[in-house]
């Protein structure tokens, strides 16, 4: 496969609930859940297809994204899609962010079932900048940006179903998303579970139950799979 093209820290984006080392327990946090590659990388890359989310009433928020930087630093580069319920309606669009910059929803349209790739990627070493595009094969449409890099090379690279963050620093209720699959996800164009990397899973408190379930890792010559599946709202 070729490569297509080519958040929230710690105390503010990822809430760590506990850590683990990499073939050890899953990592709790909060408001994420996938897989984290820890260590100096330039690209990480998935493909997935847009869940369907199930409301009933009132608001609950859902994200799959891919990103540089995150999880041990105080910025990162994201791009993915948001499936929510407001007030009981589902809700989908695609957005992206360079953190700790606000979030710049795509006005593209975004719906259940679209199957979408993206990418996040560092060229701070020839042009001192971030790289980062997503591309809808259902909806046939695409869309790239660019932000000036504002650190050293990133320290992790991310695969994460997750939760937006709060500006009151809360946790948001998990939206009820099913299964999202995600495949070929890679981190520096090889599939990301050569990257040994940290499965995290999305959890109430330290002791409390998950709100999703993450597989295992498979892998091919066209990178690595896996699928998540929503448990609670949190």
């Amino acid at each position: 496969m070729c490569i297509f093209l080519a958040s929230l820290v710690l105390a503010a984006a990822s809430v760590l609930i506990s850590a683990s080392a990499a073939g050890a327990a899953p990592v709790r946090s909060a408001n994420w859940s996938g897989y984290v590659a820890v260590g100096a990388h330039y690209l990480v890359q998935a493909t997935w297809v847009v869940p369907a989310v199930s409301c009933t009433s009132g608001s609950q928020y859902s994200s799959v994204w891919v990103g540089l930087d995150g999880y041990n630093s105080s910025t990162v580069e994201q791009i993915g899609t948001e499936a929510d319920c407001s007030n009981g309606t589902p809700v989908y669009y695609a957005w992206y962010q360079f953190y700790p910059d606000q979030r710049h929803t795509l006005s593209d349209p975004v719906h259940a079932g679209d199957k979408l790739t993206a990418f996040s990627a560092y060229s701070g070493a020839v042009l001192d900048y971030y790289d980062m595009g997503i591309l809808d094969y259902t909806g046939r449409w695409s869309e790239r940006m660019s932000g000036e890099a504002s650190g050293p090379q990133p320290t992790s690279a991310e695969v994460v179903v997750g939760l937006p963050d709060c500006d009151s620093g809360c946790i948001l209720p998990l939206a009820n998303f099913g299964t999202v699959s995600i495949t070929d996800a890679q981190v520096d164009a090889a599939p990301l579970s050569y990257t040994n990397p940290l499965q995290i899973v999305m959890a109430t408190g330290s002791t409390g139950p998950n709100k999703d379930t993450v597989s295992a890792l498979s892998t091919s010559a066209t990178g690595s799979d896996f699928n998540a599946t929503w448990v609670s709202a949190g």
